[in-house]
């Protein structure tokens, strides 16, 4: 990488920096996709709504996106981002391994951590038995018994959209008092709560088993929760001043306030679903060509 000036830098290797590359390799742009392999949906092992790849396994698409992607010239590199900064009319991206890369612009598409509550023996559920996406899993699990969790992020608007694919529901808050509002939504769902302390959440042969305080054990097809989620933008923290991308996301098309900062996936706005993530990295990418366009021939495109 002794020429490593890139028209842009693609930081994150999930569904919205892979379509992004795929745009900008087919716009004729030097793209390079950075990838630490972390991905807040792994845990699943497959990926859902995305037609023609619903159910297959997130590592094979990936390996398949790829491959087609590096047809158009795309670029990967497999490490970690450690910092992302403006430099005059550049950005520069380092990683830990000392690369240092250049980009006239940034799509920045490092995507959410999602931070489980602290339940004994959920870590192990998870992706498995234990849920938050009713639309990624509950088909799966239909017509099944379901437990939802709240005792850690309140999910009553959860258990009221899982009702289309339960046989029984049953709301867990786990001590913590509900509020009026988020009782009133429970009852008019028809959904019982039970409020006991659980000590903690085990699989068994036909699903998920729970055990309360007083010994009890309630077992489930499946556990869902809505989990708090923490934004992976620490290389980002010297430069960002906001708490996450979306507060600075100045468009539909992933253009920040930050310059030539562009941001897709679950860090932009209500894209947390593959194939909505998807469209944003190409609509980014499409911003992206737009605005370098611009750059290299003032006043040959109007606004896009």
């Amino acid at each position: 990488m002794t020429d490593n000036l890139y028209d842009a830098v693609v930081v994150g290797g999930g569904p919205a920096g892979l379509n992004g590359a795929l745009y900008l390799g087919r716009s004729l742009r030097r793209a390079i996709v950075i990838d630490s392999g972390e991905a807040r949906n792994m845990a699943a092992g497959v990926m859902h709504n995305v037609v023609t790849n619903d159910g297959v396994e997130i590592a094979d698409f990936r390996a398949r996106a790829r491959k087609e992607i590096s047809a158009y010239g795309v670029e990967f590199l497999d490490d970690e981002v450690t910092s992302v900064a403006p430099d005059g009319d550049r950005i520069v991206v380092e990683t830990r391994s000392g690369a240092r890369l250049h980009g006239r612009t940034v799509l920045y598409t490092a995507g959410m951590r999602s931070i489980l509550p602290e339940l004994p023996g959920l870590a192990e559920l998870w992706g498995k038995r234990a849920f938050e996406c009713p639309y990624c899993h509950a088909y799966e699990v239909r017509n099944g018994a379901f437990g939802v969790y709240g005792g850690g992020e309140p999910s009553e608007c959860l258990a009221a959209t899982l009702t289309q694919w339960a046989s029984s529901l049953t709301y867990l808050s786990d001590q913590r008092e509900l509020p009026e509002e988020e009782s009133k939504h429970l009852a008019a769902s028809g959904i019982p709560t039970v409020t006991d302390r659980i000590l903690g959440v085990s699989e068994h042969p036909d699903g998920v088993s729970v055990k309360f305080a007083d010994g009890r054990t309630q077992e489930f097809t499946a556990l869902f929760m809505h989990t708090k989620a923490e934004p992976r933008i620490a290389p980002l923290r010297p430069w960002l001043e906001a708490d996450d991308l979306e507060a600075v996301q100045t468009d539909e098309r992933g253009r920040t306030s930050l310059p030539r900062l562009y941001v897709a996936g679950d860090l932009g706005k209500n894209m947390h679903q593959a194939a909505m993530a998807a469209a944003s990295g190409g609509l980014a990418a499409m911003a992206i060509n737009a605005d370098l366009v611009r750059e290299d021939r003032p006043g040959s495109l109007y606004d896009l």
